[in-house]
């Protein structure tokens, strides 16, 4: 009998740090969740803001390029214009493969390469954005 009360305080310390374990990663499930909630909207508000720009900004020239023929050149109207199949491309949805930072840099180089065809100084015209790409 004395072995058995023994062994039941042996053990005592890993039952608890087992019940402990199960317990810490039920509630780290549960506050993940929220500040992955939380992290995706922030940064979804940024994303969807500078794509904003860059879609506005795109749409415009376009536009202006439509109604004024000539004024754009030729070569700057294919960059416009995959520019806006890049920004089309961005899938609305977070899921396997969106790899939105490696979507955004790639914009961004077409906006600045589109902005430079231009005479335009694309740092004036850059969203005011914290995400880095």
């Amino acid at each position: 009998m004395d072995d058995d009360i023994f062994d039941r305080i042996a053990n005592l310390e890993d039952e608890l740090e087992d019940i402990g374990y199960i317990e810490g990663l039920e509630a780290g499930k549960i506050i993940g969740r929220i500040e992955g909630r939380e992290m995706g909207c922030d940064n979804g508000l940024s994303i969807g803001r500078d794509l904003g720009f860059y879609q506005g900004w795109v749409q415009q020239w376009l536009r202006t390029a439509a109604v004024r023929p000539g004024l754009v050149p030729e070569r700057v109207l294919k960059k416009l214009t995959a520019l806006q199949s890049a920004i089309d491309e961005v899938p609305m949805a977070n899921g396997e493969g969106a790899d939105f930072g490696a979507r955004l840099k790639a914009i961004q180089l077409k906006f600045k390469t589109a902005s430079a065809m231009l005479g335009i100084n694309a740092a004036a015209e850059l969203p005011t954005s914290t995400l880095s790409y």
